[in-house]
């Protein structure tokens, strides 16, 4: 079975974790800010989105590190057996359309749906239309947003 993994949050504003089930972004660990000093420093959220329903996300508040890994250690239990590899993989979907969106903007190339005739070049060179984004980003682009 796949191991909860935690990687450092690259925001250097903010000190905590993002949690891993494999490739999948499934929760945060992290220091709360703006909270008085005589409230529990430290928050948790257990869900991913999309891939979870709204009312399927857990959270909560923790006076330190260790009780706000074990909090969310249990949502996780609580969470973990009600999804499958169909919901990971909507949101691995949604992680490599964004990562590709994004690149293809910053390349400064219009997507498909931006264009008169429906067709545009992808970054990577290859000739892209509205029928055919989907599988493209899928084939040629897995992973990209990790």
């Amino acid at each position: 079975m796949t191991a909860l993994t935690r990687r450092p949050d690259k925001d250097t504003h903010r000190e905590g974790w993002n949690v891993y089930f494999g490739d999948v972004r499934v929760g945060y660990i992290g220091i709360q800010a703006g909270v008085p000093n005589d409230c529990p420093q430290w928050g948790w959220s257990c869900g991913f989105s999309p891939g979870c329903d709204p009312g399927q996300h857990y959270n909560g508040t923790a006076d330190t590190f260790e009780e706000a890994r074990a909090e969310f250690e249990e949502a996780w239990a609580r969470l973990r057996p009600t999804r499958n590899e169909v919901h990971f993989e909507i949101w691995r979907r949604n992680r490599d359309w964004t990562a590709w969106k994004y690149r293809m903007f910053d390349a400064k190339l219009p997507l498909p749906t931006q264009t008169k005739n429906d067709r545009a070049r992808c970054f990577c060179g290859a000739e892209i239309t509205n029928r055919s984004l989907d599988a493209h980003v899928q084939e040629s682009h897995r992973g990209i947003g990790n």
